[in-house]
């Protein structure tokens, strides 16, 4: 009789094995199924990005040289790009820079590496410079908290971080700040 418990033991424990064993063959190959798939690169040039607001008019355009990402539901890099408005006119804001990132899930644009922002109208052309900036393109609010250097009318101001609504033109800073103003 021991004989046979001994033998259905080994039975039972084969059993067992042999079913954890698939169940984690099968895991495994979910996952190298997945890390191929995270491993492909998307990646398009000199490509013209659009970006909508709420009611889904195009409101901004993105010029990149290079897009790519791994996966469309995260993170698309950026690089040599410039953004221009294309639903309001009255808006004369270019904003350029070396890299970007577009991130998904939010309504943020992280800028990086000679990020220059320009008004080019002809009543108060303007600069601001920076190498590190975070944009909402929908509701034109930048802010960064590295140096910046802004050129308002030739008068120059230099600040450590500070947030602009470029649609209203208005400028807040968060630091100190030092300016050299040019009497006309």
């Amino acid at each position: 009789m021991s004989n046979y418990f001994l033998k259905l033991g080994l039975l039972l424990f084969f059993a067992i094995a042999s079913s954890v064993s698939y169940f984690l063959t099968i895991n495994s190959t979910e996952n190298a199924a997945n890390l191929k798939k995270s491993q492909r690169e998307f990646v398009l040039k000199n490509a013209e990005i659009y970006g909508s607001d709420k009611e889904g008019n195009f409101s901004y355009k993105i010029f990149t040289k290079k897009a790519k990402t791994n996966d469309i539901k995260q993170t698309i890099y950026l690089e040599q790009l410039l953004i221009k408005y294309i639903s309001e006119p009255a808006i004369d804001w270019q904003i350029q820079s070396d890299t970007g990132q577009i991130i998904s899930q939010t309504n943020v644009l992280a800028l990086s590496g000679n990020v220059v922002i320009e008004n080019k109208s002809n009543d108060n052309p303007s600069t601001i410079v920076t190498n590190y900036l975070e944009i909402n393109p929908n509701t034109l609010t930048i802010a960064t908290n590295r140096d910046v250097l802004i050129t308002i009318n030739n008068n120059q101001i230099q600040a450590k971080g500070f947030n602009a609504q470029l649609r209203e033109n208005k400028l807040n800073f968060s630091s100190n700040m030092t300016s050299n103003i040019v009497n006309p």
